[in-house]
């Protein structure tokens, strides 16, 4: 029975050791995850539409800062966009066609995009 006894034990610790791991691996993932969180940028969310031949877009207002969101699935290469800056309005050609983005400030020409996977990321600053 002892000997039963002390296998019990050392089962006992080893789940004990395995669930610790398991718990301390867990909360580096939640402590990971929220201070991505709170690293972004705070936004108030502007507002979306669609346009024909184009998915949804997201415009974010954030100080003197615009952040525009445009998903373009269709588009696989970034050679195949131009965009240009216009007062308050975004165009952006694509081989699928033109999209128009009035925005509710007038916007400085010089803007900083990336694309990535069919989405593209403006950021823009307000006069």
């Amino acid at each position: 029975m002892i000997f039963d006894d002390d296998k019990d034990k050392k089962r006992r610790k080893k789940e004990m050791e395995e669930f610790e791991k398991i718990v301390r691996e867990m909360e580096k993932i939640i402590e990971e995850a929220f201070r991505s969180a709170f690293n972004m940028q705070p936004f108030v969310k502007g507002f979306s539409l669609s346009v024909e031949n184009f998915d949804e877009e997201d415009i974010i207002v954030d100080g003197n800062k615009l952040y525009v969101t445009v998903e373009l699935p269709q588009i696989k290469n970034e050679k195949d966009l131009k965009i240009k800056v216009k007062e308050n309005v975004i165009e952006i050609k694509t081989p699928e066609g033109t999209k128009e983005i009035e925005l509710p400030y007038k916007i400085k020409k010089k803007i900083k995009k990336t694309f990535r996977n069919g989405i593209l990321d403006i950021e823009a600053e307000k006069y």
